[in-house]
């Protein structure tokens, strides 16, 4: 998945994004300072959510954004062998209180319910 999204990043000839493959913790990661960090359907597959939030906030510019797209909670137990998932998603408040102890502010959330019956959240939230 990261090198289909540096391909069309390069296509698009995007120079200020960088893909960095490896944890929120690394020594990588603890050099940057950036102004936005997506998470597309990270945290389920994450054994500690709360500590990558932390990490993330860390890593964000005073101002910066983070944009989380995840699952709802859901009672799919399938996923865990399938997928590899540790979460069966998350309560959107839950994921609300874990990113405002970190110190984020929350902005605009979307709802999106799927036709496979799970409910996607898409929710922004500011440094």
């Amino acid at each position: 998945m990261l090198e289909r999204a540096e391909a069309l990043v390069g296509e698009e000839l995007c120079g200020n994004i960088r893909f960095i493959l490896g944890e929120t913790d690394s020594t990588a990661a603890a050099k940057l300072s950036v102004d936005c960090i997506t998470l597309n359907m990270v945290l389920h597959h994450v054994a500690t959510p709360s500590d990558m939030l932390k990490d993330i906030f860390q890593l964000l510019k005073p101002g910066g954004t983070l944009i989380i797209t995840e699952l709802c909670q859901h009672d799919q137990d399938w996923v865990r062998d399938t997928c590899g998932d540790l979460w069966l998603g998350f309560c959107p408040l839950e994921l609300g209180i874990w990113a405002e102890e970190c110190g984020f502010k929350e902005g605009e959330s979307v709802y999106m319910a799927q036709r496979n019956g799970f409910k996607v959240q898409l929710r922004k939230f500011h440094k």
